[in-house]
């Protein structure tokens, strides 16, 4: 009796079992089909993008690319493009030839002759190409060939990029390239950019790789030697440093200069070789320099005479000038300029500079005056001051007279990866009074300035000889007591 009702308890539970699984799989696959019926709405829900082929790149790969409809072929540098006038309109060039009562505007085939060596086959596919895209992607390696293109057919949207990334690009590499090709084709915004990156970097860091000074023309060197943003490091002697080098690598074709002072040691030239035939070509970036800040120590003016590329003459009258100031001086006639005009500071100051490698306490003097002053910068990390140092021991002439005036300008300069300016600090032109042993701030320095630093100073510590009628012409600039 026991196990009977036992199987009948066993067989009712398997049955409530039985009827459980069978509804926990129903759910389960009410479940799985709900699942899926929802899979299969968001994805009909879902839009599929597929990028398909847009108007632009149909037009460029059908008309310009496969050469399909075209009505002129234009040949150009030996190839003949099949083009189509609607587009290659876009060009004033072209627009004017077809419009016009030129020959060419019935024309079906048209020849143009290519002189300029700068426009290549690769530089007439990218311009060409242009007319059939609403995008052009310019490399820096092919900017000047674009740009001459662009400018023969007068495109300036295409003009305007190759600026952008000309003067992005400016470094050692390109700059010399940018700055005749922006010359050659009025670019008047690389010209400048070029210019200033020469400026910065002529002295400080372009004269140790004679390759780059080879590439440097008389032309544009005497531009750079007459430019008063010049940065000299150190002196106006340095200058004269650069261009021995800058004319060996240009006389002797060589690039190594590690036998330049046994070279200018050793000449054969008798008279001085910047008046002979093959010297008279490189003569206007030497006749640029200020020749009385050549003069002031006699080691300098030994080098002079030894190189004997100057002629005697070029110097006659920067002896006169700076022998009358140490006269005017030693009467106690001068005790510095009290106002110039920016034009004539420009043309007269004295070009100083040094590179100061990183942050810290800075002290230097600048003695190569021979006007009586010692003076010496000081520079921290917040400010950069001067003063009139005063010693009663000196090896040079002591000037005397209670205060000493001086006008000066300072430019601290930070550069990028590429030595482009990447933060100027200018002074402007300051008038500095200084009694002896008296020392004034000259500036706060920015926060944005990094290192290593480019100090460029321009300075006027002797009153000008100014003719009278200079004098009356001149834009008088008044300057306070600092």
């Amino acid at each position: 009796m026991g196990n009977y009702v036992s199987k009948i308890a066993s067989m009712s539970n398997n049955a409530v079992h039985s009827v459980y699984r069978g509804r926990k799989r129903k759910c389960i696959e009410e479940d799985e089909l709900d699942s899926e019926s929802d899979y299969i709405d968001r994805t009909l829900q879902t839009p599929k993008k597929r990028k398909l082929l847009t108007t632009a790149q149909y037009i460029y790969k059908t008309l310009f690319q496969e050469e399909k409809g075209s009505d002129i072929t234009v040949l150009m540098l030996g190839k003949a493009w099949r083009l189509h006038k609607v587009y290659i309109s876009q060009s004033p060039y072209f627009a004017s030839m077809f419009s016009g009562s030129w020959r060419e505007a019935n024309e079906t085939v048209i020849s143009v002759e290519i002189a300029d060596p700068n426009i290549t086959l690769d530089s007439l596919l990218t311009v060409f190409g242009s007319f059939y895209q609403d995008e052009v992607s310019l490399e820096p390696k092919d900017v000047i060939s674009i740009l001459a293109t662009s400018t023969l057919f007068q495109l300036q949207g295409l003009i305007d990029q190759c600026t952008d990334i000309m003067v992005e690009t400016t470094n050692i590499k390109t700059v010399v390239p940018y700055y005749n090709a922006a010359v050659s084709y009025g670019v008047p915004v690389v010209k400048t950019a070029a210019k200033r990156w020469l400026e910065v970097n002529l002295l400080g860091y372009g004269w140790l790789h004679p390759t780059f000074l080879k590439e440097i023309t008389p032309d544009l060197m005497a531009e750079l030697i007459a430019s008063p943003d010049l940065i000299a490091m150190q002196t106006e002697f340095c200058i004269y440093m650069m261009l021995r080098v800058w004319l060996f690598v240009h006389v002797h074709n060589k690039e190594e200069t590690l036998q330049i002072d046994e070279y200018f040691r050793n000449h054969k030239w008798i008279k001085p070789f910047l008046t002979t035939e093959e010297g008279k070509e490189f003569s206007a970036p030497f006749k640029a320099l200020r020749m009385k800040y050549l003069l002031l120590h006699d080691q300098d003016v030994k080098i002079l005479y030894s190189d004997n590329l100057i002629p005697h003459e070029w110097l006659h009258n920067a002896y006169k000038e700076q022998w009358l100031h140490l006269l005017r001086i030693d009467a106690n006639k001068d005790r510095g300029p009290k106002q110039m005009s920016e034009e004539e500071f420009a043309r007269e100051c004295f070009r100083c500079g040094r590179c100061i490698e990183k942050a810290g306490e800075h002290i230097w003097r600048w003695t190569a005056f021979h006007f009586g002053l010692d003076l010496v910068v000081c520079l921290d990390s917040t400010t950069l001051r001067i003063k009139r140092n005063h010693r009663l021991e000196t090896d040079h002439i002591k000037a005397n007279h209670g205060k000493h005036n001086i006008i000066l300008k300072v430019s601290l300069i930070s550069l990028d990866e590429q030595r482009q300016v990447k933060h100027i600090q200018s002074s402007g032109m300051l008038r500095l009074s200084l009694h002896k042993n008296e020392e004034k701030q000259v500036m706060s320095l920015d926060k944005q300035l990094t290192y290593p630093l480019y100090i460029s100073v321009n300075m006027q510590v002797v009153t000008p000889f100014v003719s009278t009628e200079e004098e009356k012409s001149a834009d008088i600039v008044i300057f306070s007591d600092t």
